[in-house]
């Protein structure tokens, strides 16, 4: 089974408990590309520098949406920023991440109907301790007096972002948990929160496309 990552925890989160996507594809497609980004800065693998994301080691992670990006941005002679490579990621990231979560049998797909003639596919945690354990985590940042890690104050900023606060299933006013989240992603470092911004503007720029 694959270990679980910053991309995995923000997959289990962009579902309900009925399997059902909260967002749209697109906008899951962005989180999803910036936890990539994020776990790459956080491993010191990339590194932003004058608004330009470079590579700083090359070498494979192991994992294929980590690596494919590592060649991507190596392989790239253009001065781009966080932005860029969030919007270039995230074409396709969804069915990428839940295609190799399914394959390495971190979740279960089913398919039902909507209205008793679409067809609708559910995904859900194969095991549910994993979606219990974010859950968790994202609470334990919120409600507890040390600051989070660096990777679970990444995953606060992207659940405010992507908007998934009902995931978390917390009994307090949607106002103050966004603050709360938002608080709470603010303990990392710069180029982190870029790539958090990055995705937030470029889930905004597709609402308005």
């Amino acid at each position: 089974m694959e270990a679980i990552s910053l991309r995995t925890d923000v997959f289990l989160l962009a579902h309900d408990d009925a399997g059902r996507l909260v967002g749209s594809e697109a906008g899951i497609g962005a989180g999803l590309a910036g936890a990539t980004l994020i776990e790459l800065l956080l491993a010191n693998r990339v590194a932003v520098a004058d608004g330009r994301l470079d590579v700083i080691d090359s070498a494979l992670t192991g994992d294929e949406e980590s690596d494919a990006t590592l060649e991507a941005i190596a392989a790239n002679t253009a001065p781009c920023g966080p932005r860029a490579w969030v919007s270039w990621i995230s074409h396709g990231a969804y069915d990428r991440v839940a295609e190799q979560l399914y394959s390495a049998g971190v979740v279960r797909r089913s398919t039902g109907r909507r209205l008793g003639l679409l067809p609708v596919q559910r995904v859900r945690p194969a095991l549910d301790e994993d979606l219990v354990r974010v859950r968790a985590r994202v609470r334990y940042a919120i409600h507890g007096t040390q600051p989070p890690d660096a990777a679970t104050a990444a995953l606060c900023g992207l659940v405010r972002v992507l908007r998934l606060e009902s995931s978390l299933l917390l009994s307090m006013p949607t106002s103050d948990l966004l603050l709360a989240l938002e608080r709470m992603s603010t303990a990392n470092e710069i180029t982190v929160r870029q790539v958090t911004n990055a995705v937030e503007a470029v889930i905004t720029a597709a609402t308005y496309r």
